[in-house]
């Protein structure tokens, strides 16, 4: 069997939408920058709110001022994901296939980019909590740790259930994603078309399959 590694934003949750409302809401209020959905998907979506407000938007910020801007960015995205009940549930297939794992020990984690205050709200909100422990999730935790598409996330999740890359599935949504996936070896890479077209993922180099949700996962397991 196969251990397997995912992404959470836009990968076990859909949630690209509420991201690119928060990010043009935010940057808008707080920045005076218009910024299209396009371009908070093409630019945004991925890389970790250091790497956008650094490199990305290469705004000159304090250390201080990064991290409130990053706090405040990730509340108006919970208020726009709370908007609506249905906003809160996760991808088709995902509770079931989580059910399996645990149900036959098969290890797996998490490597999401996302801040501690959304961590608590998967694991309460949305549920998480029922399949995995915070130390199960690698997200930006301020230990410098590097953004993907480094693949930096993906080595220290597979450390942390003790499974080699080489017999791990990593599930990805984004291209920043992709690209550290890719660069971490994984056994398969499997894309699912939240954010690209099935068409623009089957043109990735290195993905397995393309997927539309986790109902029928459990047959990529096995060796």
């Amino acid at each position: 069997m196969h251990a397997v590694l995912f992404d959470f934003n836009g990968t076990l949750y859909d949630d690209k939408r509420f991201h690119q409302t928060a990010w043009q809401r935010y940057l808008k209020q707080r920045f005076g920058m218009e910024i299209t959905a396009e371009q908070v998907e093409a630019r945004l979506i991925g890389p970790s709110n250091r790497m956008v407000f650094t490199e990305i938007l290469q705004l000159d910020l304090t250390e201080d001022e990064i991290h409130r801007c990053s706090e405040e960015k990730e509340a108006m995205y919970r208020a726009v994901a709370c908007e609506r009940p249905e906003n809160l549930r996760l991808v088709k297939g995902v509770p079931e296939l989580l059910d399996l794992l645990t149900g036959q020990g098969i290890p797996f984690a998490l490597a999401t980019a996302s801040v501690p205050g959304n961590i608590s709200f998967y694991l309460d909100t949305l549920g998480l909590g029922k399949w995995l422990d915070r130390d199960l999730i690698v997200h930006e935790d301020g230990s410098g740790r590097p953004s993907k598409p480094d693949p930096a996330y993906y080595i220290e999740a597979a450390a942390r259930i003790g499974a080699p890359l080489s017999r791990c599935i990593i599930v990805e949504d984004s291209r920043a994603g992709l690209e550290a996936a890719r660069r971490a070896k994984p056994a398969r890479l499997i894309a699912i078309d939240t954010m690209l077209s099935e068409e623009e993922l089957q043109k990735e180099p290195g993905v397995y399959t393309v997927i539309h949700d986790f109902t029928d996962f459990a047959r990529f397991l096995e060796a």
